[in-house]
């Protein structure tokens, strides 16, 4: 709260949890301070006697930058209420230290790392193949170029966001991967987007969008556009848990590849708990991915599930586990008359980390991954690990 003053008649501090004034109170504390505006706005006009609303909306309208209307507000609480010494103070000391809106807060980080990937090119397990059916029945042998292909790779990750006052939250994100010989499939992505946290009837909700775009050997490969929302309702769970909601709708293009533009819609429950430095976290979703007419295997329907893990370890060290399931459908025949059966696809990947802390700032990590995917179509299954040890910088204000 903006005032903690012992006078009844300031602030209902044996009032109910369903108060009004309370209710506004907790927009403020948690920072989403256009909505707790709003609700002192609302509380002083439902209740005109009530001086506590009227000083914490005069401190949360300076703190925000509006002189003018914080001015009137002070007028008013010392025409109407003939506050006691102490309040005239915070008011003296609000018009001495003036009214300027709060800066907004950033915070970055980078990482660099050596690694080696074991596929980099994400090639087939088995490089035996067939097509067609009956007597047109053929078995091939993949070319070597088509098998996996390992190589050691430098890697740069930069990732930082922006909050505001209001709600609104922007972040930007640069991955970049280098290999030492198959530079083919050397990679740029990077993604831009913003939210807004808001507060409706006790429900918490963050609606955003984002923006993506993601180079191979130095050409645009893929580029999406994405809107999503999470929602989270005011449900009684015990202490540390959350259930939220997570729906999004992203359109992906290919500018190199022909027919492989889609449209994905999905839902997701995720169910949350934090306590200290234990975080825990998972998973459940569906989706529909519906593609140009000529894409091979036309739409897809899938399942997701996911599970996350983060606590401390000792020394100082913090330890990382995940682990995320997908599967996807097709709706028809990959390839008529070379692929007759419709493509089942069914990936899970497997990440550890484990980060060491050097000063408050930097720090190292090593982190492994495992991609396992299995498909009805052997031209598409492989399996992939990596491991990469780097460095890392913290920053922000």
């Amino acid at each position: 709260m903006l005032m903690l003053l012992p006078f009844p008649a300031w602030a209902d501090t044996d009032a109910p949890a369903a108060n009004p004034y309370l209710e506004a109170m907790q927009p403020l504390i948690e920072g989403r301070f256009e909505e707790a505006s709003e609700a002192l706005h609302r509380l002083v006009a439902q209740e005109p006697e009530h001086a506590g609303a009227w000083l914490d909306l005069a401190i949360l309208q300076c703190r925000l930058g509006n002189a003018e209307e914080a001015e009137i507000l002070f007028q008013a609480i010392e025409v109407r209420f003939d506050p006691p010494p102490g309040i005239r103070e915070i008011i003296a000391l609000q018009r001495a230290k003036g009214c300027q809106a709060p800066a907004p807060r950033w915070e970055g980080r980078l990482r660099l790392s050596r690694g080696s990937d074991d596929n980099v090119n994400q090639g087939a397990s088995n490089p035996n193949f067939t097509i067609g059916q009956g007597s047109n029945l053929l078995s091939l042998v993949l070319s070597p170029e088509f098998t996996p292909q390992r190589d050691r790779f430098n890697n740069l990750s930069l990732e930082g966001s922006v909050s505001g006052a209001n709600g609104w939250q922007g972040y930007a994100q640069l991955q970049a991967r280098r290999y030492d010989h198959l530079s083919r499939y050397n990679s740029v992505s990077t993604s831009v987007g913003a939210e807004r946290v808001r507060r409706f009837a006790g429900w918490d909700t963050r609606l955003g969008g984002s923006l993506g775009l993601t180079q191979l050997g130095g050409k645009d490969y893929q580029r999406y556009v994405s809107l999503n929302a999470w929602l989270t309702p005011p449900l009684p769970l015990p202490a540390g848990w959350q259930l939220s909601g997570l729906t999004g709708v992203s359109h992906v293009m290919y500018p190199s590849r022909s027919y492989f533009d889609s449209s994905l819609w999905e839902a997701r429950g995720v169910l949350t708990y934090q306590q200290g430095p234990i975080w825990l976290q998972g998973s459940g979703g569906y989706g529909v991915d519906i593609g140009n007419g000529a894409r091979a295997g036309g739409d897809r329907h899938g399942l997701f599930a996911s599970l996350s893990a983060r606590a401390a370890l000792g020394g100082g060290m913090l330890g990382e586990l995940g682990w995320l399931y997908q599967s996807w459908a097709g709706a028809r025949s990959y390839s008529p008359g070379l692929i007759d059966v419709a493509r089942r696809q069914h990936t899970q990947l497997l990440r550890a980390m484990v980060s060491l802390p050097l000063s408050k700032e930097h720090g190292l990590f090593l982190e492994y991954r495992m991609v396992r995917n299995r498909e009805n179509i052997s031209l598409f299954a492989y399996q992939s690990r990596s491991v990469q040890l780097g460095w890392q910088w913290q920053f922000g204000r």
